[in-house]
């Protein structure tokens, strides 16, 4: 028979702070990270300010150019990589590979043009999610797959890959793109679509900036609206959560389907769609400080049959930011061993 044994403190302050972390987070943890989470916001807006200036684009991808060409004449002695660092991507892995690399300064981090006509949007590849949202909900439009985190930046979703709940109509990130921009190894700038440059274009989703620094993306734009009427259906049993998240995805009048898993029989399929006439009383903000994680919001609906709510769009685009999904969850040692899982179609 398998036992299991309590765990033992070490010491008197260890003990203190296991039995006793609430004092802990109250009165350290939380004041410390509103401090710094306002002096980030501050540095952010203050970078940004100082780099930001759409109109000269071409002056920005000609100072990457001259980069590129300084090392070649350097000798290529090292490859060569982007000089963003290692603290602003959204990971837990601290990229030191970057150290030993020939460092590129690609600062692009603006929205460069909205084309109405061709329902187009031409960003450079440090604009982030939130910015986008932030720009573009207010105007009434989106684009199909948006990513939830909001620092998730274009150029990481092109070099890598992006999905959301949109994704069964969709695709992935890389299938509403319309083009991109280059600096190649040789210094020089190139323009690939499906039609012009074809090899390329196809080869630069997946590629993590192997082909060549992106310096700007245009991707397709869709109209948007006010509110996600979002309705919530608990599932159990493995299987039966399997055949109603693939008939969820076939059903044309889903703009939105997700799906937690929260654990091997019990989970949550969500469809929604867009609307800008919500009903009475039924308004979710979802992404105010004070409401509970998203994911935990959704875990109290296991033990009904269904409901509906409308999530303002931009709460709705952002909905795991706040707790990237469950992974700042303040739990014991056994709640971190649970296998949710959360799934798009």
């Amino acid at each position: 028979m398998a036992t299991t044994m309590a765990y033992k403190p070490k010491g008197i302050f260890e003990y203190i702070l296991i039995k006793y972390r609430w004092i802990f987070v109250c009165f350290f943890l939380l004041p410390v990270s509103f401090v710094y989470d306002g002096l980030m916001h501050l540095r952010n807006w203050i970078v940004f300010r100082l780099n930001s200036a759409p109109d000269q684009h071409t002056t920005k991808v000609e100072r990457v150019q001259k980069q590129v060409l300084d090392w070649i004449e350097s000798g290529r002695t090292r490859r060569m990589c982007t000089a963003r660092p290692g603290w602003q991507t959204v990971s837990f892995r601290r990229p030191a590979y970057k150290g030993s690399l020939h460092q590129i300064d690609v600062n692009l981090v603006d929205i460069l043009e909205i084309d109405y006509e061709r329902k187009v949007l031409r960003v450079e590849p440090m604009v982030t999610m939130g910015q986008l949202t932030s720009t573009l909900n207010p105007l009434g439009w989106t684009i199909p797959v948006l990513p939830e985190i909001d620092d998730l930046t274009i150029g990481g979703l092109v070099m890598g890959t992006g999905i959301e709940s949109t994704s069964h109509k969709h695709g992935l990130f890389q299938h509403i793109c319309v083009s991109y921009e280059l600096v190649l190894c040789d210094g020089s700038v190139v323009k690939c679509t499906k039609d012009e440059n074809h090899e390329l274009f196809e080869s630069v989703p997946w590629s993590y900036g192997t082909l060549g620094f992106l310096t700007a993306v245009e991707i397709m734009m869709v109209p948007a609206k006010k509110y996600v009427r979002l309705k919530y259906e608990a599932v159990n049993g493995c299987a039966t959560m399997v055949e109603e998240f693939e008939k969820a995805s076939a059903d044309p009048g889903n703009e939105f389907v997700e799906g937690i898993m929260f654990s091997e029989n019990q989970g949550v399929i969500m469809t929604g769609n867009l609307t800008d006439t919500p009903e009475h009383n039924k308004v979710n903000s979802i992404g105010n400080w004070y409401k509970p994680w998203f994911f935990v919001h959704v875990r109290n609906m296991l033990g009904r049959e269904s409901a509906i709510e409308y999530i303002p769009l931009r709460d709705y685009y952002h909905r795991h930011t706040r707790s990237i999904f469950w992974e700042l969850q303040v739990c014991n040692v056994s709640d971190f061993i649970h296998s949710s899982l959360f799934f798009y179609s």
